[in-house]
């Protein structure tokens, strides 16, 4: 059984209560994606599945479990997608670019998804992926 933690300083908000301009979210959205590739890429081995996923937010103030849920939705989407690259999905735009399709490979059954909360004075997430 192995074990992959990582501790991130990303920030995280309740997507459900939160009145932003999407703009600041977007790009929030696109940075916590941005880091999450990057370690995966860092990563000199594959993930064995089926796996267990425990993200864990770090912030001075703690959300009800519903919004726990939601603010790692970007996060849970790409880590996914790193798991299950051959899932990935693209579209093509007017303009002839090619775009992600997010969120497709989080829904597969050999990953079991976990979410807490800690008390910290900095902001971050801890991310372990456990193979079962």
């Amino acid at each position: 059984m192995e074990k992959i933690t990582w501790e991130i300083p990303l920030k995280t908000v309740s997507e459900a209560n939160s009145s932003e301009h999407w703009t600041v979210s977007s790009r929030r959205h696109r940075q916590q994606q941005f880091f999450i590739r990057a370690l995966f890429h860092a990563l000199d081995k594959e993930v064995s599945t089926p796996c267990t996923v425990t993200m864990t937010r770090l912030s001075s103030r703690s959300l009800d479990s519903d919004n726990n849920v939601s603010c790692m939705k970007w996060i849970r989407d790409e880590i996914s997608e790193c798991i299950f690259p051959e899932k990935r999905k693209y579209f093509v735009t007017k303009d002839g670019k090619m775009r992600d399709i997010k969120g497709r490979a989080d829904s597969d059954s050999r990953i079991t998804w976990k979410y807490e909360q800690e008390k910290s004075k900095t902001l971050g997430i801890r991310i372990e992926i456990e193979s079962l």
